[in-house]
């Protein structure tokens, strides 16, 4: 049961790729972008995939990998490297928005300022969550 959720998020993807490519060589979606958004989308499923068949096929792959899951290192490490990118992409998003209001693009302003906002919204709420929970 758990490999087969995984494959069909992988089909899932490859799917979608395949979606949005073929409405942008029908010329549905306008703009060479949204071809390479649908080949990253297949790319993407397709190495989930086969990440996942070797998963499926090869003992040892698999022990490694269940052991690493599990590991408290590499939970802290995980853990922190989320945390880093949280950080990061909250900065950049400020940032972001600032210079967009400079440029009197308020739309792309308000977008990124409410995404800054919505961001430390859900990490406050879980913040107090898990700090009673635990």
């Amino acid at each position: 049961m758990k490999y087969d959720r995984k494959i069909i998020v992988c089909m899932i993807l490859i799917g979608a790729g395949l979606i949005v490519s073929i409405l942008s060589y029908a010329g549905v979606l306008h703009g060479d972008r949204f071809v390479g958004i649908g080949s990253g989308f297949i790319g993407v499923g397709i190495l989930f995939f086969l990440k996942q068949l070797r998963y499926i096929k090869d003992p040892q792959y698999k022990e490694e990998y269940d052991l690493a899951l599990k590991d408290e290192r590499c939970r802290y490490v995980r853990m922190r490297s989320w945390a880093l990118a949280g950080y990061i992409m909250i900065i950049v998003y400020a940032v972001s928005g600032l210079v967009a209001y400079i440029f009197r693009q308020d739309f792309l302003a308000n977008f990124l300022l409410m995404s800054v906002c919505f961001v430390l919204l859900v990490y406050s709420v879980a913040y107090f969550y898990l700090n009673k929970k635990y």
